[in-house]
């Protein structure tokens, strides 16, 4: 499906700092179809999630990509990007505040179904949409593409109602296996519908074209890019009841 596409900037607050978030909308939504939540990796709304959610609008769906940081806040390197998210990480009930908050103006946003929402998070945005489906029941479905696994260290709902797609590089040194065994664990003792896809050659940050940084572990898989791409596509056909 290939449908116009408008943009805009949504503006909302959370507390007191003021999102700057990117609405991609189709000209004749489907008004059936899943909105969609996109999460940032760590430096904050970059390109790649605003063309995810132009791309996302251009098949039907309307699709906020999130400013978690405020203002538009982007890192121009990795030392500015530390920065701006280990706050978040340190202050966890924070960070579930501004991703709710998110949430929240998608929701009311028109032609949007509050109950067919799926939020994808990248790397650090993974970890976010982890959180999100922590401590909101309404969320229908999360995917974390090459995303963090670390517990928050706040008391939460424990909802994990949201159906729950994991997208992990198996060479991923950011992820460690007690990491990985704490949340399956987690998702297990929630009764959770998870699932979870490895792929064997893959580092951290695999979506991401133009990552070749073998000594960070951030490197672009073409092949695990394409193949996440359709793992997303099908996760987000069954949440829409079309499968």
């Amino acid at each position: 499906m290939n449908t116009r596409v408008k943009t805009k900037i949504l503006n909302y607050s959370s507390g007191e700092v003021e999102a700057h978030s990117l609405l991609a909308q189709p000209e004749n939504p489907d008004k059936h179809a899943p909105a969609i939540l996109l999460v940032p990796m760590w430096k904050g709304r970059v390109e790649f999630i605003d063309q995810k959610a132009e791309e996302m609008a251009g098949r039907g769906m309307t699709a906020l990509a999130v400013d978690l940081y405020g203002k538009g806040k982007i890192a121009a390197d990795n030392d500015e990007a530390a920065a701006l998210m280990q706050p978040l990480m340190d202050d966890r009930a924070e960070l579930h505040k501004r991703i709710n908050a998110g949430f929240e103006a998608l929701c009311n946003c028109p032609d949007v179904v509050a109950d067919k929402v799926v939020a994808i998070g990248y790397c650090f945005g993974g970890l976010v949409v982890q959180d999100l489906a922590r401590i909101n029941k309404d969320v229908a479905g999360i995917i974390s593409v090459h995303g963090l696994f670390n517990k928050p260290d706040v008391s939460t709902p424990e909802h994990w109602q949201a159906k729950v797609l994991l997208l992990h590089g198996v060479k991923d040194p950011m992820v460690s296996d007690e990491d990985w065994l704490q949340l399956r664990e987690e998702l297990m003792q929630a009764d959770c519908d998870w699932q979870k896809h490895d792929f064997g050659l893959a580092y951290h940050a695999f979506t991401t074209p133009g990552a070749n940084d073998l000594d960070f572990g951030t490197v672009y898989d073409a092949d695990a890019h394409r193949r996440s791409e359709q793992l997303i596509t099908d996760f987000i056909a069954e949440i829409a009841g079309r499968v």
